[in-house]
């Protein structure tokens, strides 16, 4: 059997595997649908699994490069078990522990996920989760954040977004006073609620710094900058915004506080967070450019002296 077969057959058994456990868990699976339409900050999650597959397709070569009949079966089989074993479990510690029970969605999609990736290594081998490990990690966004996690994100933002505005507003020489999240100003009080905390464009610029920082960059520890990175820049986007706002409203249209930019403006700041990412991202690269061609010298040199 060639290798091309042998890949369709697997891809077959995965997509069967796939299926089965679409009906198994088509409960939580349409509550996961419900909760991503109804909030904000789940509204990705819709994204994740296209995104996912759209990144497996594309390096479909390089993943199923090494698919062989009988490669490794037994390790396969091991590594595959041993994930769907801890799914299990998961999943009976969500059902025998009562203060899990708040988190139940959480835990059922996170062991779907377990349950996915544990199938693809079964179907395809260890060597292809390798090679497609960033793709199928990333299907762990699915997974809902608990609400006390949640709730400790929205406040960070709605802590940091408060102090950036209060900032401008005082380099801009415009009265204000700040009390906990309320901004006191001379023709409108803002508070930096949790709506106005800025968590879905956040999300939505975390997700493609992961996907750019995957395709652009080699390096873990440059790869991980770069997301942490963001941090600083989800502040002090959604900070511009609140005095933006602020500032149309005070001095061109009172309607502005409640006008698009207001509810519906958060894509606006994506991509001014987005263009905030060039030169951070640029710098990465330039550097990792850099270290190629030191790590090339000695080799050049020991050419050179044969």
């Amino acid at each position: 059997m060639t290798s091309r077969n042998e890949t369709s057959r697997r891809t077959l058994s995965f997509a069967i595997f796939l299926v089965a456990s679409g009906f198994v868990f088509w409960a939580p699976l349409k509550q996961l649908v419900g909760f991503a339409v109804g909030h904000d900050y789940g509204s990705h999650i819709l994204l994740i699994v296209p995104v996912s597959i759209l990144l497996v397709y594309l390096r479909r070569d390089e993943v199923f490069s090494d698919v062989k009949v009988n490669s490794r079966r037994k390790g396969n089989i091991i590594a595959g078990s041993s994930l769907f074993l801890l799914g299990s479990v998961l999943l009976l510690g969500a059902r025998r522990y009562p203060p899990l029970q708040a988190q139940r969605l959480t835990i059922e999609i996170l062991l779907l996920v377990v349950l996915w990736i544990s199938g693809f290594v079964l179907c395809y081998g260890r060597e292809a989760f390798i090679r497609a490990r960033f793709p199928l990690l990333f299907l762990f966004l699915l997974v809902p954040l608990p609400d006390f996690l949640l709730r400790k994100a929205i406040f960070s933002l709605q802590e940091g977004s408060s102090a950036v505005a209060y900032g401008l507003l005082r380099i801009l020489s415009v009265p204000v006073l700040k009390e906990d999240f309320i901004l006191r100003l001379p023709r409108v009080d803002l508070e930096v609620a949790r709506e106005c905390s800025g968590i879905r464009s956040s999300i939505a610029l975390l997700l493609t710094v992961l996907v750019a920082g995957e395709f652009l960059l080699h390096s873990f520890w440059r790869k991980l900058l770069l997301v942490l990175s963001v941090i600083p820049i989800l502040v002090v986007k959604n900070g511009v915004r609140i005095v933006s706002i602020y500032l149309l409203t005070a001095y061109v249209n009172p309607a502005f506080l409640h006008g698009w930019l207001h509810t519906s403006g958060g894509i606006l700041f994506y991509l001014l967070g987005v263009i905030a990412l060039f030169p951070v991202l640029a710098v990465f690269r330039k550097g990792e450019r850099n270290h190629l061609r030191t790590s090339r010298v000695p080799e050049l040199a020991q050419v050179s002296s044969i």
